[in-house]
């Protein structure tokens, strides 16, 4: 088997590793597809530590290869492989793929099968890469519970803020976003959200006009790129409101609670949405989201480490990772 090993800080090698031995519990899947994360680089880059030999890569789409005696996939099939998985004996019960645990830049993997997907023909490979944005807005819904008619306010424009607003409008749920970078409130129009607004001294001001000059029902702070002050969500929701701060991984946020506490706003904290994979599936089955304003770019595997540099250059000068979709092809 063929593997991209990080032996150190961006120094990914190629390397051939022992082939894995198929047991009756598991799939073998040949990964086809995997996507270049801002997670997967800073693993590469060394902000994020993790223990060498390791293999990044977060999410990955692949064919199943071979079976053991469960008889739920046959050979040939398209899944989608989970990114979280449930383990016991690990850290607060779960396994990150490319971060706490091996990830997906390898030819073949083997996994539980209630860990593989089937997509259905009416989800392309791109659309795939969409499933975890997909889960985490579903999560989101569920968490704060979501009412029809409900004004949410969405802190964050990148991909996952943009998929979750989308989500909210399939609820019936009125999403109001606000970014500090116009390029993504744009793209948020272009993807039918209608109230974008930038963060600023009027924000107060432009929700209230949207709400009939109420404060927001619920607030969702998106953790990727998003460099505005988090505690500014609680000036600008109800009493007794629900706020949710969403990240890809754990990350560290400052937060100051006067204003929540002083109005018993409930606080919820979600970096992974499993459960909702499913959910997620059928969502783009049923063309839910529209995701044509995202550029996909595809290469090749063995330009995988040029990638990852480029990527880590960016966020070395403190630049944010541009907004498109990475997906390198596996070839071996």
């Amino acid at each position: 088997m063929k593997v991209w090993q990080l032996a150190y800080p961006r120094n990914l090698q190629h390397v051939v590793a022992p082939d894995l031995k198929l047991t009756d519990d598991k799939v073998k899947v040949k990964i086809t597809k995997a996507l270049i994360t801002e997670t997967d680089v800073a693993i590469y880059s060394g902000a994020i530590k993790v223990k060498a030999p390791f293999i990044p890569g977060r999410f990955a789409i692949g064919q199943v290869t071979e079976e053991g005696n469960s008889g739920f996939f046959k050979r040939g099939q398209r899944v989608y492989l989970a990114g979280v998985t449930e383990d016991e004996v690990a850290p607060d019960g779960l396994r990150i793929a490319g971060e706490t645990d091996d990830g997906f830049y390898r030819d073949f993997v083997l996994t539980n099968p209630d860990d593989a997907y089937l997509l259905p023909p009416s989800v392309t490979d791109e659309a795939a890469f969409l499933i975890d944005a997909i889960a985490l807005a579903e999560h989101v819904v569920d968490e704060m519970n979501v009412e029809v008619g409900q004004h949410v306010l969405v802190l964050g424009g990148g991909v996952y803020a943009n998929v979750l607003c989308q989500i909210l409008i399939y609820h019936r749920a009125v999403p109001i976003l606000a970014d500090n970078n116009a390029e993504r409130l744009a793209r948020a129009k272009r993807s039918g959200i209608y109230y974008t607004f930038p963060i600023d001294d009027n924000l107060r001001h432009n929700v209230l006009s949207v709400t009939g000059g109420k404060l927001a029902d619920g607030a969702v702070y998106i953790a990727f790129n998003n460099r505005c002050e988090p505690s500014v969500l609680f000036p600008l929701v109800k009493r007794e409101s629900h706020v949710a701060f969403c990240s890809l991984t754990g990350k560290n946020l400052h937060v100051n609670l006067e204003y929540a506490m002083k109005n018993n706003v409930t606080i919820k904290g979600i970096t992974e949405s499993r459960s909702f994979v499913s959910t997620a599936i059928n969502l783009l089955a049923n063309k839910a989201v529209n995701f044509s304003e995202f550029p996909f770019r595809s290469a090749r595997e063995e330009e995988l480490p040029q990638l990852l540099e480029k990527h880590a250059e960016l966020l070395d000068q403190g630049a944010p990772m541009p907004e498109q979709f990475d997906v390198v092809k596996f070839i071996f």
